[in-house]
């Protein structure tokens, strides 16, 4: 039997509304306050603006509205408190509730001097409660209509003031009848204020006898699976009600069908005039668009979805069911769909608290990987089980939030992250996944989240994680389409995997102590809530393990945390009041490892050398050998030497002297070796200076270094600008006949000079990207340990060639001048522009049979193809290449240097190896004579 409803009220138990018998053009303009969400609301607000009504405030439920109300210069108030409060102090005529899922009490209310109104999105009393047109469509009802209703003590149960008929048309789905719903509400609401404007507004009560109500937490039979056995018209009602479209969120549940061990989506479904008259559920044809089913009745076209909101190949997926035509499909009996439905509506009420923590999803991103191939098939493996003997006097329930606490802290330090996000195997709270339809119906996994503040103890990090058990116990988890469900989490790929999170915990009943093997255990897929590692705690006797995935994750890797858990109990044991970031995490031995045994680099090296009497030593080796080649010059070591040695005399007539500060700004060019050669023979520091910074920039650096003396070229100049060249002396080396052509050639002494390797070689000034630019002052002997350590570890010698790429602003320039000239090799200089294209740059390197090269990753990265980059040697430097970078780089050698330039340009290095497939690129072990060590923000 269907429905009628009708635009005009019954008279016979009507109440007339509004301010009667007064001259509509002598009436005062309302005040209104609107509370409410979406376009909707504000539709309404702007109607009633429209016809008169000043908008007081704005009770804003959604971000949308609150938006709108800012941009309109209207009072936003957050919540009924605040509504409360305000209406203390600011009497209004009227409330309209539009889309607003909040309750008014009366004392609220009741303070409106002229009324209160909501808008219910169907007929009332018939359709009460929540997503009336789903259930309309479910009904098959075919006529409908909306609400405009008095707010009274109930919930949808006020007199009706209005009420606007909307037709159904057979293909309509919730999406485009919340749409007719929508204009519908809003002609209604035009309807509502007119009425009250002029006078002639009826209201009556609804016929409660006839009263259905729908409460928030009800869902559809079986939670959306379709029953092939039901009429072809339930099918399509199921599948139309729960369509929303793309844009909006689907609060119920995705209509799906049960194909082999999953539930998939259906998108469409389409009901034919015909019936084969084959068992219900059997699959007819299968088409890549969709499958034909026979169903109760009439037979059907099915279209799928997958979880992203993509149509699925429905042949492709009949291939990975193993259905071919003529196979059944699952019919859900009448007792499992009314345990899927109890389960469903059991999990409906937390959906709200589950969606705002997936909104905040973040991957914790763990330090041990042993490879970056994360689209491999896993290989699951168990630790053995362990029980922690520092936690051997504790109860059964301590001795579980220990463990989870301290493997949290343990997290919290070795990843720098304090706010985590881990997966959570959640207990059956009153649901039983005895058969695959509801196993498949709730999430596996779900967040756990807490904030471990590393300056706090022990104890308040345990409150914290107790309280955080008690939040997941009391929600459980959720149904496992929500994710498709909300445009704001189907765009996360992650989330749309069995288990998001790569790092999860779980708490069980069995006890980890007795070995096992997730490879033979038919528990493994269910087990498992980390799709890396999983640390499993038995509530039972306080055992653990590790369940990992060991094409990822190396077995010593597991072995070392479980060392690390162990020692952080025994420290939190011994001192539970020490702030949690200070607690001891490493075992005796391998802090030895690491603070000594890898910091034993001690090497025999020239440490009373000054960086250019390594050049002058290989000058008296070979003077005839190539030095230095730019374009069509090449100069020898003894060419190079004697020009260098008369600038050297010439600066040292102007007075240079051991760390004074010598400015140099040229352009690519033989003369800018020359010239820092001769600054260094001269006993200067020299002060790099690059021409193509900002005027502003050098001038920073010029004004706080204070160099006496500037080595420049045209360009040096131009760059410098003459307010800077006005403060110091200039020494143009574009001077066709120098001052300096004929001073002597041989070298100065350095002990006359007063020079020692304890001396500044050069003054270089960081990027400021962090504050101002500093200047970092690099003596000799760091230099020289450094560009001897560099040609032993890289194999440089007397027949490398070593390519310049570095700006002379980059302390790498020093690190490549000192690398060639200090081993015999030559130094290329390649043009500015040849270094700012990888293919260019490449080509560049292969005419000169480059040996080595040093690049930052930034020029190779982004899929650039380059098919030369060094023969012998590629050193990567200035910031972290990426691990496929390193795969692809077509060099005999590759290697990561990393390092400040307040240590000398470089600390560390790593050589890849040939089979590397890592997902983060190592910095290595330190250089001879250096000690790293790697602190967190807490000094540990």
């Amino acid at each position: 039997m269907k429905m009628v409803y009708r635009s005009s009220p019954v008279r016979g138990h009507a109440c007339q509304l509004g301010e009667q018998g007064m001259d509509p053009a002598a009436r005062p303009i309302f005040s209104s306050i609107i509370l409410g969400s979406g376009t909707l609301a504000i539709a309404c607000a702007q109607l009633a603006m429209e016809m008169g009504h000043v908008i007081g405030a704005a009770l804003c439920t959604d971000a949308i509205f609150a938006d709108w109300a800012a941009r309109a210069n209207i009072l936003r108030i957050a919540n009924v408190e605040e509504l409360s409060t305000l209406l203390n102090t600011e009497p209004v005529d009227w409330i309209f509730s539009v889309a607003n899922p909040l309750k008014l009490r009366p004392d609220v209310f009741e303070r409106a001097r002229q009324g209160a109104f909501n808008y219910h999105d169907g007929p009332l009393p018939r359709y009460a409660g929540t997503h009336a047109t789903s259930w309309a469509l479910l009904a098959q009802e075919t006529e409908y209509a909306v609400t405009w209703h008095r707010i009274d003590d109930g919930v949808d149960t006020g007199d009706v003031v209005v009420q606007r008929q909307v037709l159904i048309a057979p293909t309509d789905t919730a999406m485009t009848l919340n749409l007719k719903c929508y204009e519908a509400a809003i002609e209604g609401f035009r309807e509502l204020l007119t009425g009250l404007k002029i006078g002639k507004l009826t209201a009556y009560p609804q016929a409660l006898v006839n009263r259905s109500y729908f409460p928030k937490r009800r869902r559809p039979d079986a939670a959306g699976y379709l029953r092939w056995d039901r009429s072809a018209q339930d099918l399509s009602a199921m599948t139309r009600a729960l369509d929303f479209g793309p844009y909006h969120a689907n609060p119920l549940c995705l209509p799906k069908a049960l194909v082999g061990d999953e539930a998939v989506a259906i998108r469409r479904l389409e009901v034919l005039p015909r019936r084969s008259g084959f068992p219900a559920g059997c699959l007819l044809e299968i088409h890549s668009s969709h499958w034909r089913v026979a169903t109760g009745t009439q037979d059907v076209d099915v279209c799928f979805g997958s979880s992203d909101g993509q149509v699925l190949d429905a042949r492709a997926l009949a291939r990975h069911s193993n259905l071919d035509e003529g196979s059944r499909l699952l019919i859900l009996g009448d007792e499992q769909a009314r345990s899927i439905t109890a389960t469903h509506e059991l999990l409906a009420p937390r959906e709200d608290f589950w969606r705002r923590r997936l909104e905040q999803f973040r991957i914790l991103k763990f330090p041990f990987l042993s490879s970056s191939l994360s689209d491999a098939p896993p290989r699951w493996q168990s630790s053995s089980g362990c029980i922690p003997s520092a936690l051997a006097k504790l109860s059964q329930n301590d001795c579980t939030e220990y463990l989870v606490t301290a493997w949290l802290i343990y997290l919290a330090r070795i990843t720098g992250e304090t706010e985590l996000q881990l997966g959570w195997k959640p207990a059956a709270c009153g649901w039983q996944a005895d058969f695959k339809a509801v196993e498949v119906l709730v999430a596996p996994a779900v967040p756990m989240e807490v904030t471990i503040d590393l300056a706090r103890d022990f104890e308040e990090m345990r409150k914290a994680v107790a309280a955080e058990f008690a939040q997941l116990r009391e929600h459980g988890s959720f149904a496992r389409d929500l994710v498709a469900r909300c445009p704001t989490l189907r765009g996360v790929e992650a989330l749309r995997s069995h288990r998001p999170w790569p790092i999860g915990i779980t708490i069980t009943t069995d006890s980890c102590s007795v070995d096992g093997d997730l490879k033979t255990s038919h528990r493994a897929g269910s087990a498992l809530c980390g799709d890396l590692l999983t640390f499993e705690v038995c509530a039972l006797d306080g055992s653990f393990r590790w369940h990992f995935d060991a094409s990822r994750l190396a077995p010593k890797q597991i072995d070392r945390m479980t060392q690390h858990l162990q020692t952080l109990l025994h420290g939190v044991m011994a001192d539970a009041g020490q702030p949690v970031g200070r607690i001891e995490l490493l075992p005796a031995a391998e802090r030895a490892y690491l603070l000594e045994e890898l910091n034993r680099t001690a090497a025999a090296y020239p440490s009373e050398r000054c960086i250019h009497e390594l050049f002058e030593q290989q000058v008296q080796k070979a003077p005839e050998a190539v030095a230095l080649v730019f374009e069509d010059e090449r100069l020898s070591y003894g060419e190079l030497n004697a020009r260098a040695n008369r600038l050297a005399h010439h600066l040292i007539g102007l007075g240079v002297r051991p760390d004074q500060p010598v400015a140099i700004c040229l352009e690519r060019s033989p003369a800018m070796v020359v010239g820092l050669l001769a600054i260094l023979k001269a006993g200067g520091a020299y002060l790099p200076l690059d021409p193509a910074y900002p005027c502003a920039r050098l001038r920073q650096v010029v004004d706080d270094a204070a160099p006496r003396l500037l080595l420049c070229d045209a360009a040096g100049r131009a760059a410098l600008g003459a307010e800077a060249l006005a403060d110091v002396s200039v020494v143009d080396l574009e001077t066709v006949t120098p001052d300096w052509a004929e001073l002597p050639a041989c070298d100065p002494d350095p002990r006359a000079l007063g020079l020692t390797a304890r001396h500044l070689a050069y003054v270089i000034y960081t990027s400021g990207s962090t504050g101002t630019p500093k200047g970092v002052m690099v003596e000799h002997r760091g230099v020289v340990n450094l560009g001897l350590a560099q040609i032993g570890l890289f194999g440089v010698g007397s027949n490398s060639r070593v390519v310049q790429f570095a700006s002379l602003g980059f302390d790498a320039s020093a690190w490549e001048m000192i690398m060639a000239l200090g081993s015999g090799a030559a130094l290329h200089l390649p043009a500015d522009e040849l270094c700012q294209a990888s293919a260019r740059l490449s080509h560049y390197l292969r005419s000169q049979a480059i040996t080595h090269a040093t690049l930052p990753p930034a020029l190779l990265q982004a899929g650039r193809n380059v098919e030369y980059l060094a023969s012998q040697a590629l050193i990567l430097a200035g910031e972290l290449p990426k691990a496929e970078l390193i795969r692809r780089l077509p060099a005999a050698s590759v290697i990561n240097a990393y390092g400040p330039t307040e240590t000398t340009v470089c600390a560390t290095t790593w050589t890849c190896p040939a089979d590397f497939d890592g997902s983060v690129v190592p910095i290595g072990r330190p250089i001879a004579n250096t000690r790293v060590y790697l602190l967190d923000g807490h000094g540990g």
